[in-house]
């Protein structure tokens, strides 16, 4: 489970093994992301959240079990590190994925402002906007802004203790499924568990 030494092997981590779980957290997670589009497409939001949980629970419970069953020892280590190695490679993609939709979006509005005289518009509503009104609107903007601001700080603390939780049981999850892996090879195999032979003069 935590690390001993089978077959003669002097290493406990076996990069191999976490990388096919990683592999494996990754195609489970396209392959169940589809259910979850099909449901949210349906029409339920709530559902499509639940199922969106579930599916990553499966994903991490299949990517430590492959990960502990292929190194047949230090199950909870190997299910850790795949369950870490998948939050970066995961964490890499969508910022890769968040940069390049940025840039298309930058792009397409450089493209948008270039044969538009910005001077101009801002000239004609200046013209059409009273100096009090002006006032006002820039009063209930800034208040809308702090109220909305306030509420933004509100959520995203909530979803940082949440996602911290979640993130934690994954953890967990996947740690639990390498030592099932584990387990699994070491009962269908006994001799796995067979200690190194040793000499006597």
């Amino acid at each position: 489970m935590i690390g001993t030494e089978r077959g003669g092997r002097t290493a406990n981590v076996s990069w191999g093994s976490i990388i096919a779980g990683v592999v494996t957290f990754l195609a489970v997670t396209i392959l169940l992301s589809l259910v979850t589009a099909g449901i949210g497409l349906g029409g339920s939001g709530i559902g499509a959240t639940i199922w969106s949980v579930i599916a990553l629970v499966i994903a991490l419970a299949a990517a430590g079990f492959v990960a502990g069953a292929l190194a047949l020892r230090s199950g909870l280590l190997h299910g850790f590190l795949t369950w870490a190695t998948s939050l970066v490679v995961a964490l890499a993609l969508t910022v890769w994925l968040s940069a390049s939709l940025l840039g298309g979006v930058v792009s397409s509005a450089t493209q948008a402002l270039s044969g538009t005289d910005v001077t101009q518009v801002v000239e004609d509503v200046q013209s059409n906007v009273d100096e009090e009104e002006a006032q006002e609107q820039t009063d209930e903007a800034l208040q809308d802004a702090q109220q909305t601001a306030e509420d933004a700080a509100e959520t995203a603390q909530a979803a940082s203790w949440w996602g911290f939780a979640g993130l934690l049981l994954g953890a967990v999850i996947a740690a639990l499924g390498g030592m099932l892996g584990v387990r699994s090879v070491v009962k269908r195999d006994p001799d796995t568990t067979a200690a190194p032979v040793t000499t006597t003069r």
